[in-house]
C-alpha cells in the first residue's frame, strides 16, 4: 500500500501522485475528527479507516473506471469523459460492483488467513461492514471516504480542470444528506476556488487548513531512507498508516485502549508537515557533503558520544517538535488540541502503557521497512534501527515479535544483521 499509486491520480496525469497508504492515513485523521463532530463510536471509524482499503495489497487498484474502460487510451478517454461512470447503464455499474466486490473479497481472505482467528475475524467483519454500509459508522466512512478524494482532487486541481472536479463534489452529494458534511464540503470548495476569505465559517476555515497541514506529511519522505540512497522511498504518512495498523494487530490480546494506540499512531509524525523529518544526526550531517560519509554517520549516531550529548540532542528535537506541533494544532478547537497533544507527550515520553506499547511498535515497524528495503539492497546498512528498537523493546509480546522477524528474515538468508560468533541477534 505504501508503493501503489492511487488509479484516479495516474490516469489523470498527477505528477508523482499519493499513494494508497497516503491516502488511508488521511481517512484516519478525518475518522477521528468526525468521532469529535458526531456521536458514532470513534474507536470502530478508526478501524474501519484502516481496514476500507487494505484489498489492494493483492489487486490492482480498482477505480470505478477500470472495468468500464477496458480500452487502450484510458488517460485520453477519461481526460475527455471525466464522469462517465455517472452515467453508465444501472446494469453496468451493477455488474463492475459485483465483480470489483468478487475481487476484493478474495483479496482480503487472502491477507487475512493466517491471521490468528480473532483478529482475522474482525479485520473481515470491519472490512464487510464497510462494503455493505451495515452500520453507521461504516455508512458514515463511506463519506469520509470521499470526503478525503474531494479533498485530494481540490489539492491536486493543477492537474484537473475545473469541470473535472464536479464528480468529486457530486459524490458526497450522493452519500450523504447530513448539512453539516454538505456545508464542510461547500466551504472546501469555496476555499479552493475563491480563497480562504470567502469562507465565512472559522471553524470550517480552520478545520480546512489543518487538514492541509496533514496532507503535507504524504509528501515528507522519511530522511534516513534518503540518506541511504533507498529509491521512491516511503513517506511518513505512509509509515503512520502502517504504524497504526500494526500497534492494532499486536495489541488486540493486551488490555490496552486500542483508540489511544491508534491516534498516538496517526498523528506521532504531524509535526513533519512543518519540520520535514527530524533525525538525531542531521546537524551532524549539515556539515557533510560526501554521501558514503553521511551514511556512516547514520549508522553510528546517536550511540557515540557521551549521555549528556545525547540528551542534549533529543531536547533540542523535542523543542523543534513541539513547536512545530503547536502551530498545526492551533487550529483544532481545544479539546482536540488538548487530546493530541496528551497522547503525543504520552509517546513521546512514555509516560502511559499506551505510550511505551507504541513507541516499542513504531521502532518496530521502521525495522521491518529496514528489512523490506535490504531485500532489493542487500548492502543497505540497517544495523541502527536494531540498536534503536534494542534500546526501548521490553513488551513479552512484542519481544516475541520481534524474535519471529529474526527468524523470519534470517532464514531467508539475510546477513546484515548484527550477530554474535554463535550467529545469534546481538
Amino acid at each position: 500500500m505504501k508503493k501503489i499509486k492511487r488509479r484516479g491520480w495516474v490516469l489523470r496525469g498527477v505528477k508523482d501522485p499519493e499513494t494508497i497508504a497516503d491516502h488511508a492515513y488521511r481517512v484516519l485523521v478525518l475518522a477521528w475528527l468526525s468521532g469529535y463532530a458526531t456521536s458514532l463510536n470513534a474507536r470502530r471509524l478508526l478501524k474501519l479507516a484502516l481496514v476500507h482499503s487494505l484489498s489492494a495489497v493483492y489487486i490492482r487498484y480498482i477505480s470505478p473506471y477500470d472495468k468500464l474502460l477496458e480500452i487502450k487510451n484510458q488517460k485520453e478517454l477519461l481526460k475527455k469523459y471525466p464522469a462517465l461512470v455517472l452515467r453508465a447503464p444501472v446494469d453496468e455499474k451493477g455488474k463492475i460492483a459485483l465483480q470489483r466486490f468478487r475481487e476484493e473479497d478474495k483479496a482480503i481472505k487472502r491477507l487475512t488467513h493466517e491471521l490468528p482467528a480473532p483478529i482475522k475475524g474482525e479485520i473481515y467483519s470491519l472490512w464487510l461492514d464497510f462494503q455493505n454500509k451495515t452500520s453507521k459508522e461504516a455508512k458514515f466512512l463511506w463519506v469520509v471516504d470521499k470526503l478525503e478524494n474531494l479533498i485530494q482532487a481540490l489539492e491536486y486541481k493543477d492537474y484537473i480542470e475545473k469541470d473535472f472536479l464536479k464528480p468529486f463534489l457530486s459524490q458526497i452529494d450522493r452519500l450523504t444528506d447530513e448539512k453539516r458534511i454538505l456545508k464542510f464540503t461547500e466551504s472546501l470548495n469555496r476555499f479552493f476556488t475563491q480563497g480562504e476569505s470567502a469562507v465565512k465559517n472559522r471553524q470550517d476555515k480552520n478545520l480546512i487548513k489543518f487538514i492541509l497541514e496533514v496532507g503535507k506529511v504524504k509528501k515528507v519522505l522519511r530522511k534516513g531512507w534518503v540518506i541511504r540512497g533507498v529509491k521512491e522511498s516511503e513517506s511518513l504518512a505512509s509509515h503512520s498508516f502502517r504504524s497504526a495498523l500494526m500497534v492494532w494487530i499486536l495489541s488486540s490480546q493486551k488490555k490496552i485502549d486500542q483508540r489511544v494506540l491508534i491516534v498516538m499512531a496517526v498523528f506521532h509524525d504531524l509535526f513533519s508537515a512543518l519540520t520535514g523529518d527530524i533525525t538525531p544526526y542531521d546537524a551532524t550531517i549539515e556539515k557533510i557533503k560526501d554521501q558514503d560519509k553521511k551514511k556512516a554517520v547514520v549508522e553510528s549516531l546517536p550511540w557515540i558520544g557521551s549521555q549528556a550529548q545525547k540528551e542534549l540532542l533529543a531536547k533540542q528535537r523535542l523543542d523543534r517538535e513541539v513547536k512545530a506541533l503547536d502551530k498545526i494544532l492551533r487550529y483544532l478547537p481545544h479539546r482536540l488540541r488538548h487530546e493530541l497533544k496528551y497522547f503525543w507527550l504520552e509517546y513521546k515520553t512514555g509516560a502511559s502503557k499506551e505510550g511505551r506499547f507504541f513507541r516499542q511498535v513504531d521502532r518496530i515497524e521502521a525495522l521491518l521497512q529496514a528489512l523490506e528495503y535490504q531485500t532489493k539492497n542487500k548492502n543497505l546498512p540497517i544495523t541502527s534501527f536494531w540498536l534503536q528498537l534494542k534500546e526501548l523493546l521490553d513488551d513479552p509480546r512484542l519481544v516475541d515479535f520481534v524474535a519471529a522477524i529474526d527468524d523470519y528474515y534470517f532464514k531467508k538468508g539475510f546477513r546484515s544483521l548484527p550477530l554474535d560468533k554463535s550467529g545469534k541477534i546481538v
